[in-house]
């Protein structure tokens, strides 16, 4: 680790427009763009050695200082919480860095690793003698620290403050949430606790609206698959659906679309529960079922506010779903999403529900089911092995490991399988066609399958075949 880098940090390395790669006992190798003789002579000044400079082009230096400050404030976070963690509760609070207490510190360390770190949650959690702390990073849980047991309950208590919750309240699950302020801009975090047999678990969901493309490319449609999502967002009314497992994108996937849509001209109103992240120009709702305004209740209620587009988060029940489909049908687009494994199996939920195949077949006009798949970094390495669930030997990549990346992984890309409803499908759906014919009849209309548009992600070196086998089920197939 270079010991430069406790001067010349993140912020300088910015202000200088130069990254340090190699530290000698007499000089500094630093690589930049663009340089001028007195910032190297303010350097030197700086670091009391002579700065030798290479350039590089900007997107170099970019990825080069991503690579060499993250692992180094990775370790100096764990060491000032480390540190933090050794001080008794009852210090005195201008013993404590910053004038702060240790609870404050440690909680805003950990929440600002997670926002530069760009994970989605955080998971406090006592166990016998310690309360461990994970982050989630790409869909991935890692453990990110130890603390003394004493810590948990002020830690909860913290949060609790926080979020407004009742920090008196320990034997009920409670949830809320806070804004936390991180360079300047507002960082949404939503919170929930529940009680364990080891005191109790609280998890922070990072809701960081800066992190997220709301376009169509960076939720990941390119090619075939935006051509069919423009087919039916250019269409006056219909239920279109986003459909898979909790984390999978759906809600990113929706307000990508809403904002698409939005204009001068159009009235859009979304009930969800709750709002995830707000958006200038659109009405969200927050559903309150305490109060008696639950998904159906506050459906009933935006259908006279005069809407023209609506989104309404989740669909739970009978009643929620044939609201909405009516909606549709009476020339409403209407957005909304169900927990299910594939586009086609919506269809047999619907069913399941107690929907009526006419209104199926009358009100949805389209079902997207998506995965979250971790892409592999440029460290990866090329393979080629038989793979049982293609029943074939391909060429693939698998993940290896490197400064800048996470065991090989770095970020994550959208995987989609588009079904639009076509004639004939409609006709299959109210004759009580079984979901395999009805999986004939959607990839006879052109649906490319989520096991399919994984392999072509695979061969492209997108991802790697562990997180396919992680992402689609195999059973049965």
């Amino acid at each position: 680790m270079l010991s430069c880098l406790s001067i010349i940090d993140r912020k300088l390395s910015v202000k200088y427009n130069i990254v340090p790669i190699e530290e000698k006992k007499d000089s500094i190798l630093c690589i930049a763009s663009r340089f001028n003789k007195g910032e190297v002579d303010n350097l030197e000044i700086l670091l009391n050695k002579r700065v030798v400079i290479e350039e590089v082009s900007i997107e170099e230096l970019n990825e080069k200082r991503i690579e060499v400050f993250k692992s180094y404030e990775r370790i100096k976070i764990l060491e000032k919480i480390e540190l933090l963690n050794q001080y008794k509760l009852n210090i005195h609070l201008e013993n404590s860095i910053e004038n702060k207490s240790p609870i404050i510190e440690i909680m805003d360390l950990i929440i600002e690793h997670a926002i530069v770190e760009k994970c989605s949650d955080i998971h406090i959690e006592g166990i016998e003698r310690e309360v461990v702390v994970k982050i989630r990073i790409d869909g991935s849980l890692k453990e990110l620290c130890r603390l003394n047991k004493e810590y948990q309950q002020k830690i909860i208590s913290r949060i609790k403050v926080l979020s407004n919750l009742d920090y008196t309240v320990k034997n009920i699950p409670q949830d809320s949430r806070f804004t936390y302020i991180y360079n300047s801009k507002n960082i949404d975090i939503r919170v929930a606790t529940t009680p364990t047999v080891y005191g109790e678990k609280i998890v922070l969901r990072i809701l960081d609206k800066n992190n997220v493309d709301y376009t169509k490319e960076g939720i990941g449609l390119y090619g075939e698959d935006v051509i069919k999502v423009n087919k039916l967002l250019s269409q006056p009314s219909g239920l279109i659906l986003s459909v898979g497992p909790t984390g999978c994108g759906k809600s990113s996937t929706i307000y990508t679309f809403l904002k698409y849509l939005m204009n001068e001209e159009i009235n859009i109103i979304t009930i969800e529960d709750p709002v995830e992240y707000k958006i200038e120009g659109i009405n969200q709702i927050n559903i309150n079922e305490e109060a008696g305004l639950d998904f159906n209740e506050g459906l009933k209620a935006i259908l006279r506010l005069d809407p023209d587009v609506l989104m309404l988060g989740e669909i739970r029940s009978l009643d929620t779903a044939t609201t909405a489909i009516r909606a549709s049908i009476t020339g409403r687009k209407v957005f909304s999403t169900i927990h299910t494994s594939d586009s086609p199996s919506t269809i047999y939920r619907l069913l399941d529900m107690g929907v009526e195949n006419y209104l199926i077949s009358s009100g949805v006009i389209g079902i997207i089911s998506q995965r979250l798949v971790r892409k592999l970094c440029d460290c990866k390495r090329k393979k080629k092995d038989y793979i049982e669930l293609y029943d074939e030997v391909i060429e693939y990549y698998e993940p290896v490991g490197c400064e800048k990346c996470n065991d090989g992984y770095i970020g994550r890309v959208a995987i989609f399988e588009i079904l639009i409803l076509n004639q004939k499908l409609k006709e299959g759906i109210n004759k009580n066609k079984s979901l395999d014919e009805l999986r004939e009849i959607a990839k006879e209309g052109g649906m490319v399958t989520l096991k399919e548009a994984m392999k072509k992600a695979v061969l492209e070196g997108k991802t790697s075949i562990d997180e396919v086998y992680k992402n689609i089920m195999t059973i049965g197939d």
